[in-house]
Formats: C-alpha cells, sequence, structure tokens
C-alpha cells in the first residue's frame, strides 16, 4: 500500500491511540479500548513502532494503520524503516547530516560524486584489502611514518626522489643493480667493509 492510497478513507475516519502489544514483521498486535486488535504500520510512517508505544491509528474500511507514534515510555532508540530503494533526495540543494557521532553500518557502500572534500583532525582506518585506481595522486605531509612486513613496488617508467639527506639501511642484503651505474660526490665519496671486490 503507498501514501495515498486509501487516504479518502483515512480523512474521513476518525483517528484514536492505542497502545502496542507485539510486533511480528509488518503486522502489530495492539490494545484499543481494552480488547487486542491488529494494525498494519502505514507507508508514511516512518518511525518504526515497539512494544509499549503509544501510537496513532487510522482506519480504511476494515484495517487498521498506524500513523504515527505518540509517545514511547521505555528508553529505546527511534528507528527509521525506510522501504527498499528509499532516497532521501535534496535536489538542487543541500542535504546536511549533523550529529555528535555518526555510525554507518553497511554490507556494501558506494559513494559516486564529483569532488569529495573530506577534512579530520584525526582519521582511523581498518581495511582487509585496500584497492587504489587514480591517474594522479598528490600528497604534502609533515611528517609520513610506514611500517610494514613486506613491501613492493613497480614503477613502469622513472622514479625521482630529491631530498635534503638520505639513509638507507638494511639489516641483511642490500642489493643496487642497473645497466648503468653513476655514483658522484661533490666532497667524499667512502666504501667500507671487510672485504671490497671491484671488477
Amino acid at each position: 500500500m503507498n501514501a495515498i492510497t486509501g487516504m479518502t478513507g483515512l480523512a474521513m475516519a476518525e483517528t484514536e491511540a492505542a497502545d502496542v502489544l507485539a510486533r511480528d514483521g509488518d503486522a502489530y498486535t495492539l490494545r484499543l479500548e481494552g480488547r487486542e486488535t491488529p494494525a498494519r504500520r502505514a507507508f508514511s510512517c516512518l518511525v518504526e513502532p515497539e512494544p509499549g508505544d503509544v501510537v496513532l491509528l487510522g482506519r480504511a474500511g476494515t484495517v487498521r494503520y498506524i500513523l504515527a507514534v505518540l509517545e514511547r515510555a521505555g528508553d529505546a532508540p527511534m528507528r527509521l524503516a525506510l522501504p527498499d530503494g528509499a532516497t532521501l533526495a535534496a535536489d538542487g540543494g543541500r542535504l546536511n547530516l549533523a550529529a555528535q557521532t555518526l555510525v554507518m553500518e553497511s554490507e556494501r557502500t558506494q559513494v559516486v560524486t564529483g569532488t569529495l572534500g573530506v577534512s579530520a583532525d584525526r582519521t582511523e582506518a581498518r581495511a582487509g584489502r585496500l584497492s587504489l585506481v587514480a591517474e594522479a595522486i598528490e600528497t604534502m605531509a609533515e611528517r609520513i611514518i610506514g611500517r610494514f612486513r613486506r613491501s613492493y613496488r613497480f614503477v613502469e617508467e622513472s622514479e625521482q626522489i630529491r631530498a635534503r639527506d638520505i639513509d638507507q639501511r638494511a639489516s641483511g642484503h642490500l642489493h643496487l643493480r642497473g645497466e648503468t651505474a653513476n655514483v658522484q660526490a661533490g666532497v667524499l665519496v667512502k666504501l667500507h667493509g671487510s672485504q671490497i671486490h671491484l671488477g
């Protein structure tokens, strides 16, 4: 049933309040004037009623519909139950979500946007497997620290590193190999080892 089906009947009927006794899927059992009666949640009632809630009822023919949740005696959080394919839209405008803590849980999440801006004082991310495909990446940082068990990097064309000082250390084997090797120093070139083989 959609939001406007039976609207004429609902508009002409008197509304009444009832207590929610139980819920089984989309079917509800209510206490109305001391007796139990079945009801369904109206399509436009987004707040999912819970047992113990006081709800507003409307009737279309012989079917009673929960139009709204009037009062909740317990401390159960509000849950907005949207149907499959629901959309929150602000066409041509702006949609804001504001909260002290925002939690998103989903089995699959897709984000499609022309421009993405993220601003955070601290960011923590945990991923089982991460794949990134980009045309260009530019990174500016005061300090970058990476700790890896294994690291592989494959550069198809050229790689350039420009720094004031470069310190590379290997606790095991250090292997440098190229078709042409050129080492230049303006002041001093020093080789130190228990054995040095040239040629």
